[in-house]
């Protein structure tokens, strides 16, 4: 993994400003930085190296093509660079290196922009051709790694973090406060949009280019989608898990190719329990991190301990208490530089700290519960369905209505109703909101904000997404992975491992985002995968093979730490805490912050997510706003 940045403008760059800007990024790549300018000073790449592949300086980035007309800034890894170099050298072209730079590159020289199709990997690079003069940019299919673009006074830029673009003079620091809705609504702001006014996110399996001419402003041009996830359900394969297992040891074969030491991370779960025994099935001594807790109910030490056993691996134990997050919080918003509400950033921090001392490299199981429908919610989509075969609609609303008038907003079956009431694509959008609803930010909103939700809601951002996967055309279920793919993975999964991995120069790999994995989840009929009884159920009738029924069948746990519980004790008084100028009464009511915890506190409501969201985003305002 690596840190990329870079300019193209009308104006001669400053390639020291590149350099400042490259160097805020340094923890991603602390191994090398490189710089590269154009003869004509238009043309500036920057990049910070985490030297996985090739641990030569002549693998170094900024890369140049053999024939010296490409230019490459590259963040991420092709797995199958080496079938794809004996594919470019039976072509008649030459390498130089080892590295999966080289390969891109090449790659990218000889196929032009379809090379997008041939790679399997995690990636985020810009391709400047001095020929052409344009700036070829692209990320992998799912937005594993980030890519920041923006327009300042006739200059184009780009950043793996925005906190990089923060440095270049003009950039407009303006909230853009649609993305302000989306990070209190879903926890996250939604591609492609930014916290910033005019800054956006290349969204996941999209290109752009822009096009320089010599002392002209360059021209950016609209950006192309070249994959998507598009379900092809196939009724004739009545056993999918010699497919399933196949497809896994595969993958995990192909990611776990390195020059440096390869573990995972090992939660007890399904999804990273596979991992661990597909890689453990490839002959490989296996070094296996595990994050835990005192509290009994968040902790999965002894299931991560029955998996290690079982496939003797080297493994190794962190425990993360209430009195860590203060030391770390600081250091949290230095690298989350967006909003952002998934605050298990705080066990994948110290989880990926401990595996660094060790690893370099760490597999991992995140993307399972959205390719395969892990979620509990997928339960509750099957139920809708059978709910909908014997109750009419006018009786699903009736009966919503009675739960909207009688209970608390806060009432699981007051929710569970109010779902069965609505209209599909509005209750996928409800499921998805997991922070405030729109109805209560409207209450309590102010100034900017208050405007904003006049016009602006939740559904926005849901509805192109839903056009893409109809739910009467995919049925429920693949209509909310769909969502889960585009929104739950892009804005908050692969964020927060990004960024935590990132902070201790750890790269992760998800080995249920490989594209073939992926390939073969889009096969695989909705009703295999989830019912109102169970969810994933295809893929764990797979892994009986590998894993015992204690691990495919207890009760989901998700990633959580016990935040709600530590808001009443030990962290009551830090996030409880309003002094001095707090920004966000501007935008909500000056108590709203305040009412929460004390209703928290008294065991009213677990409210813990609501008020960690507006905890961290009054301290992200102190720090970037």
């Amino acid at each position: 993994m690596c840190g990329i940045v870079g300019a193209v403008s009308a104006a001669p760059i400053d390639p020291k400003l590149i350099e400042q800007m490259r160097d805020h990024l340094s923890h991603r790549g602390p191994d090398h930085g490189g710089i590269w300018l154009a003869d004509d000073a238009q043309v500036c790449l920057g990049h910070r190296r985490l030297a996985i592949v090739d641990l030569t300086p002549e693998a170094n980035q900024p890369f140049v093509s053999r024939d010296g007309r490409f230019v490459i800034t590259f963040n991420g890894e092709i797995y199958n660079f080496q079938s794809l170099r004996q594919e470019l050298s039976a072509c008649g072209i030459p390498f130089h290196t080892r590295s999966d730079t080289e390969v891109l590159v090449e790659a990218f020289r000889y196929w032009g922009k379809q090379c997008l199709d041939r790679f399997s990997g995690m990636f985020a690079f810009a391709i400047w051709d001095k020929v052409q003069r344009r700036l070829f940019c692209a990320r992998d299919r799912v937005g594993e790694k980030p890519f920041y673009y923006t327009t300042v006074n006739g200059s184009f830029l780009f950043a793996s973090e925005v906190k990089s673009l923060l440095l270049w003079p003009g950039f407009r620091r303006e909230i853009h406060y649609p993305a302000l809705v989306d990070y209190l609504c879903f926890g996250f702001v939604v591609d492609p949009k930014s916290i910033w006014e005019g800054c956006y996110k290349l969204s996941p399996g999209h290109w752009l280019s822009v096009d320089v001419l010599p002392r002209d402003t360059p021209m950016v041009r609209t950006p192309v989608a070249y994959w998507d996830m598009k379900f092809q359900p196939d009724y004739a394969v009545k056993d999918w898990s010699s497919s399933i297992l196949d497809t896994l040891q595969a993958a995990s074969k192909e990611m776990a190719f390195a020059d440096v030491p390869v573990g995972t991370f090992l939660s007890g779960g399904v999804d990273s329990s596979s991992v661990t025994a597909a890689l453990s099935k490839q002959g490989c001594a296996v070094n296996t991190f595990t994050v835990g807790f005192e509290e009994q109910s968040y902790d999965e030490r002894p299931w991560a301990r029955t998996v290690s056993q079982l496939y003797s691996t080297n493994h190794t134990e962190t425990v993360v208490l209430a009195e860590d997050v203060a030391p770390v919080f600081e250091q949290i918003l230095w690298h989350y530089d967006e909003p952002f509400n998934d605050y298990s950033y705080l066990p994948t921090l110290y989880v990926c700290r401990e595996a660094r001392k060790v690893i370099t490299v760490a597999l991992s199981g995140d993307g399972g519960d959205e390719i395969f429908a892990g979620y509990l919610k997928y339960q509750r989509l099957g139920m809708r369905q059978d709910v909908e075969r014997f109750l009419p609609r006018s009786l699903r609303q009736g009966l919503a209505g009675v739960a909207n008038w009688l209970l608390p907003e806060s009432n699981r079956l007051h929710r569970m109703l109010l779902h069965y009431g609505m209209d599909a694509s509005r209750m996928l959008a409800e499921m998805m909101a997991t922070g405030f609803s729109w109805t209560t930010l409207r209450s309590f909103a102010r100034g900017p904000l208050a405007a904003i939700l006049k016009e602006y809601t939740p559904m926005d951002a849901i509805e192109p997404l839903l056009r893409q996967a109809p739910p009467k055309e995919v049925g429920l279920i693949n209509a909310m992975r769909y969502l889960d793919l585009k929104l739950t993975l892009a804005g908050d999964i692969l964020v927060k491992v990004d960024r935590a991995s990132m902070a201790v120069a750890l790269e992760v790999r998800p080995i249920y985002l490989h594209r073939d994995v992926i390939a073969l989840a889009q096969k695989i009929p909705p009703h295999l995968l989830a019912d109102r009884n169970h969810s994933k159920q295809v893929l764990k009738s797979a892994l009986r093979h590998w894993l015992p029924d204690s691990i495919l069948y207890r009760k989901k746990q998700g990633f959580a730490m016990p935040l709600g519980s530590w808001l009443k004790g030990d962290l009551l008084q830090m996030f409880g805490q309003n002094k001095g100028e707090n920004v966000l009464e501007e935008l909500l009511e000056a108590d709203f912050q305040q009412q929460l915890i004390y209703t928290h506190a008294a065991g009213g409501a677990d409210l813990t997510s609501k008020i960690h969201s507006l905890f961290f985003l009054k301290h992200w305002f102190t720090k970037w706003a």
